[in-house]
């Protein structure tokens, strides 16, 4: 742009400045008044939008900052505080480490008697194994001159469910005696038994006749026998 057009363009500025006077002498006082309200809503439209609001955003956004920098820094504190509070008595650094190798070695027995213990859990999808943990439970009860009535595998719902494993339900007829004997072997299997859930009636008749033995026989034959009728979930 040449000098003569700047000039130019500030003489027809400056003319228009000079009529603007005498265009504002034109206006009545309560036009002059609503011209400047006009003005005022301009001007604050205008800071609201590009002054305060980014310049507010920006101001939350530092607040926000400070905020988790104050939280980071009490955080902080409160760990150096609790590191501080630890009492190790008057161990020196071999102390310290005789005590560490300590906890390591029992954490290690710990671990090995778990994964024992996890290990003797039958596998979900072990059928061979499964059918042999039926057959050794079926010949425990035997030996504790319990009947077995029912011995099948199922999922539990409600209570005996809450192991979260397989179950195996047991239905029995037993005496006092072959009852604790059962339990008692349960803990020798080869596999884990876990009782989870159980029902215990005790019931009492007499036996019908082919069923009676010596000790059946009282005076006139009216011996009333009792027994247990017994069921158990058992987790494995």
């Amino acid at each position: 742009m040449t000098t003569i057009a700047v000039k130019a363009i500030a003489a027809k500025a400056a003319r228009a400045f000079e009529r603007i006077p005498a265009y504002w002498n034109h206006f009545s006082a309560l036009e002059r008044h609503q011209l400047v309200a006009a003005l005022c809503f301009l001007i604050a439209v205008f800071y609201g939008l590009l002054i305060w609001q980014p310049g507010h955003k920006k101001f939350e956004t530092l607040k926000y900052q400070e905020a988790k920098q104050i939280k980071r820094l009490r955080a902080s504190q409160a760990a150096g505080d609790a590191l501080k509070s630890i009492d190790l008595g008057n161990l020196d650094i071999q102390g310290i480490r005789n005590e560490f190798a300590k906890v390591t070695a029992a954490h290690q027995e710990l671990e090995a008697e778990r994964q024992r213990l996890t290990d003797r859990f039958i596998q979900v999808d072990d059928l061979e194994s499964l059918q042999a943990l039926k057959t050794e439970l079926a010949q425990l009860a035997e030996m504790g001159d319990m009947e077995v009535t029912a011995l099948e595998h199922y999922h539990g719902t409600g209570a005996s469910s809450r192991s979260k494993r397989p179950l195996l339900r047991l239905k029995a007829r037993a005496s006092y005696k072959g009852l604790l004997q059962f339990l008692d072997g349960l803990a020798t299997l080869s596999h884990v038994a876990a009782p989870v859930w159980s029902d215990i009636t005790v019931r009492s008749g007499r036996p019908e006749p082919e069923q009676r033995s010596d000790q059946d026989i009282g005076i006139g034959g009216n011996t009333v026998r009792q027994w247990l009728e017994v069921e158990i979930h058992l987790a494995i």
